[in-house]
C-alpha cells in the first residue's frame, strides 16, 4: 500500500469523495506497528481489497511525538501507537484491535465488522 500523509482535512476530503478512508496511527520506534505493517499491512490481496473497495490509506506518523496527532489519538481514548481506524464514507469511524491481521482489516473495508 503507498500511504498518504494523514490530516484531518485529508479524511474530511476523501470521506466528501464518496471514499472510505484506512488510517494508520504508528512510529519508527514501535514493534507493534512493524510486525502489523509486515504481517497485516504489506500483502498483494490486502492492496487489491484497497483498490477494490476504493479505501485511501493514510499513515499518522507518531515518530517525534507530533502534539497533533497526539490530540487525535486521545479523541479514540489512546495514549500511543498504534491506533488504526476506518472511515467509511458515511457513519462512524471503527477501531480496529492493536494486533492485525490481513482478515481482520479486509473484513473491516468490506462492510463485514460494522
Amino acid at each position: 500500500l503507498v500511504a498518504e500523509a494523514w490530516s484531518d482535512a485529508r479524511v474530511d476530503e476523501l470521506r466528501a469523495e464518496g471514499r472510505g478512508v484506512f488510517v494508520n496511527f504508528t512510529a519508527a520506534w514501535c514493534v507493534t506497528c512493524k510486525v502489523n505493517e509486515l504481517a497485516a499491512l504489506s500483502s498483494p490481496r490486502l492492496a487489491q481489497a484497497f483498490a477494490d473497495q476504493n479505501v485511501a490509506y493514510l499513515k499518522g506518523d507518531w515518530t517525534n511525538r507530533d502534539d497533533t496527532i497526539a490530540a487525535a489519538l486521545a479523541r479514540y481514548g489512546r495514549a500511543g501507537v498504534p491506533l488504526y481506524l476506518y472511515f467509511p464514507p458515511e457513519g462512524e469511524p471503527v477501531v480496529l484491535p492493536q494486533v492485525l491481521t490481513e482478515s481482520i482489516v479486509i473484513d473491516t473495508i468490506s462492510g463485514a465488522q460494522e
